[in-house]
């Protein structure tokens, strides 16, 4: 069985959106502000369905949609759809920024004996989410530690520390609330006149350090 949404399905979601038939899914908060991230990643699957079918990011999204209609009691993955939108957007319109950017993956549930061996080899509590190694005028990368789109997402004090360490070395280092925040972030380190530039985001959705 396909992982991925064909665009007839994609097509059929948005519809089905359209007529009021899915939830408005996430925190109160972000309820408030007219945001649903069920219709977001809808949005995001059409557009890599189009310009980027193959990327690993759509099968990420297509799970995450089926989780978050899913009425089976389990926490939904708010952060980590967040972070497959922001980063399939950068593949899909600025492929050569993605090229030099990753994501570090260090939250989640992982079996016991997983995270002290990640310790082992190296791994360090709170360091940011995405990591982009492309200099530009002002700094040596960015780092972008990411949270659901809620302004009580707070970062812990590891990854507090992290953002500011890396602030003071000469990195571009922000928390971002929400994909959109990640989104424009990205636009502004890279210089880019996107859409998403006009959106108007509450304070609380992106902090720099």
């Amino acid at each position: 069985m396909s992982l991925r949404l064909t665009e007839a399905q994609v097509l059929d979601h948005q519809k089905r959106i359209a007529r009021g038939r899915t939830k408005n899914i996430g925190s109160t908060d972000a309820a408030t502000h007219g945001y649903n991230l069920q219709q977001h990643t809808v949005n995001a699957l059409e557009l890599g369905t189009r310009r980027c079918p193959s990327s690993p990011l759509i099968v990420t999204l297509n799970l995450g949609l089926k989780a978050l209609v899913a009425d089976d009691g389990n926490p939904k993955p708010y952060e980590r759809i967040e972070q497959a939108i922001t980063l399939l957007w950068l593949e899909c319109i600025v492929p050569e920024a993605y090229t030099m950017t990753t994501a570090i993956p260090l939250g989640g549930y992982r079996p016991a004996g997983v995270g002290g061996q990640m310790r082992g080899e190296g791994a360090k509590h709170g360091f940011p989410d995405l990591l982009m190694d492309k200099v530009n005028q002002d700094y040596h990368g960015l780092r972008i530690e990411m949270k659901k789109f809620c302004p009580n997402a707070k970062p812990s004090t590891e990854q507090h520390d992290w953002l500011t360490r890396l602030s003071k070395e000469g990195y571009r280092a922000v928390l971002c609330r929400g994909h959109q925040a990640a989104i424009k972030v990205f636009s502004e380190y890279l210089e880019l006149n996107t859409p998403i530039q006009k959106v108007d985001l509450p304070e609380w959705a992106i902090v720099n350090y």
